[in-house]
C-alpha cells in the first residue's frame, strides 16, 4: 500500500512538473558550464574515437529517436538523462564529447562530456576506454587551459558555479557479479568498500580541481536488468547483485555527506536512481511502462542475448519499455530520471534536487 501511495504522489508531482516545465526550466539558475564523467549512461560520444575494443554506439539502432535519427554514440534510442538535467540547467543538451574537440580551439562554454562507455571506478574495469583516472587527467588539462586564458581568479568562480555531473559504479559492480557467493554480506560490504575507496579519491581530485556543485548518480536495481534476467533462472532479477548496488548507493550517499562536512564549499545533489527503478517496476503502466524485463532492441532471450546491431530487431514503441538494450535504459526512463534528478523531493533527489542545487551560492 505504501508504494502504491508513494507512486501515485510521484506521478501526481510529475503532473505538475509538466505542465509547468517551461516555468521550471526558466527559473533554474544556468551554471556557467556541465562537466560529465562517467561510464555508458553518459556518454556522448567520446568511445566514437578510441580503438574497435572500446564499446560503441554509434550504429543503428541506436539512436532511433534522436532528432535526425542520428546515432551519435549514446547507448540509447535516444537521449539520455544527462541531456534532460543539461536542457533543464539551460544548456540545449549534455556538452559535447572531450575527443571531438579542436585542441587548437578553446572554448569553456558549455562545458565538456568526459565520459566514456565501459569505464568504472576502478582503473581495471573496462579495455580500451578512458578509466575516470584519465577523465580527471583531461579535465585538469582542461582547467590548466581555463586559467591559461582567463587567470586563476575567474577560472576559480567558473568552476565554482558549474555543474558537475558524474554517473558511474555500475560496470564495477557488474564485474563481480560471476564471482558473487549467494547472500554473502562480507563479501559484498568488501566490494563495496574497495570502490568506494577509488570513488572517494576521485571526487577529491575533481574538487581540488575547482568543483563545487555535485550532481551524483547512484547505481540502480543492476539485477533486474536483461542482460543479467537471462543469466539468472527464470528470467528473474538477481538478488545478491541487487543488493550490492543497493550496498555502493547507500555508501556513495553516505560520503557525499562526509564531503559536505569535510570540504569548504562542497555541495551535491545525488540522484537516488536505485528507488526511482524501483518505483517504476512498483507499478511501471503508472509511467507508460508494459515491459519491465525484455530489452527493446537485441536477439534471443529476452532479447538480451545478443547486441543491439542494425540486423537486430527492435520494438516499435520505445516509450513502454524499461530497457533499450541488454543493459541500458530507454529514453523514456531516462527522462523519468533526469525529471526526478531535477525537481523531485527525497529520497529520489537527496538532500536537495538539482534545481536547488543549482540555484545555491
Amino acid at each position: 500500500m505504501e508504494k502504491l501511495q508513494q507512486a501515485a504522489t510521484i506521478f501526481l508531482f510529475l503532473s505538475l512538473t509538466s505542465f509547468l516545465a517551461n516555468l521550471l526550466t526558466a527559473a533554474v539558475a544556468t551554471p556557467p558550464a556541465v562537466f560529465v564523467f562517467g561510464d555508458s549512461t553518459v556518454d556522448v560520444g567520446n568511445n566514437n574515437f578510441l580503438p574497435s575494443g572500446a564499446p560503441k554506439a554509434d550504429h543503428p539502432h541506436y539512436g532511433v529517436d534522436f532528432p535526425d535519427h542520428i546515432p551519435t554514440g549514446r547507448f540509447s534510442n535516444g537521449l539520455l538523462a544527462v541531456d534532460f538535467v543539461a536542457h533543464a540547467a539551460g544548456i540545449h543538451r549534455s556538452p559535447p564529447p572531450f575527443l571531438s574537440l579542436d585542441p587548437n580551439v578553446f572554448y569553456p562554454r558549455p562545458g565538456v562530456s568526459f565520459a566514456s562507455a565501459g569505464c568504472g571506478v576502478l582503473d581495471t574495469t573496462g579495455t580500451d576506454v578512458l578509466t575516470m583516472t584519465q577523465q580527471i587527467k583531461d579535465f585538469s588539462t582542461f582547467v590548466g587551459d581555463l586559467t591559461a586564458a582567463e587567470g586563476a581568479q575567474a577560472a576559480a568562480a567558473f568552476l565554482s558555479k558549474s555543474l558537475f555531473y558524474v554517473s558511474v559504479g555500475s560496470n564495477d559492480l557488474f564485474s563481480f557479479f560471476p564471482v558473487l557467493i549467494p547472500g554473502n554480506s562480507t563479501q559484498k560490504d568488501e566490494i563495496v568498500a574497495s570502490v568506494l575507496f577509488q570513488f572517494e579519491g576521485q571526487l577529491r581530485s575533481i574538487y581540488n580541481l575547482g568543483a563545487r556543485k555535485f550532481a551524483v548518480v547512484g547505481t540502480g536495481q543492476l539485477g533486474c536488468i536483461p542482460g543479467i534476467r537471462i543469466r539468472v533462472l527464470g528470467g528473474a532479477c538477481s538478488p545478491d547483485l541487487n543488493d550490492l548496488s543497493l550496498r555502493y548507493k547507500n555508501a556513495v550517499r553516505a560520503l557525499l555527506d562526509l564531503l559536505f562536512v569535510e570540504l569548504e564549499g562542497f555541495k551535491f545533489s545525488f540522484s537516488d536512481f536505485f528507488e526511482m527503478t524501483s518505483l517504476v517496476q512498483s507499478d511501471p503502466q503508472q509511467y507508460g511502462i508494459t515491459e519491465l524485463a525484455a530489452a527493446c532492441c537485441g536477439s534471443g532471450s529476452l532479447n538480451a542475448e545478443g547486441p543491439c546491431i542494425p540486423n537486430a530487431t527492435y520494438c516499435p514503441d520505445r516509450k513502454q519499455y524499461f530497457s533499450w538494450d541488454a543493459i541500458h535504459p530507454t529514453q523514456a526512463l531516462y527522462r523519468l530520471a533526469a525529471e526526478l534528478s531535477v525537481n523531485g523531493p527525497p529520497p529520489f533527489a537527496y538532500p536537495i534536487n538539482i534545481h536547488t542545487l543549482l540555484q545555491s551560492t
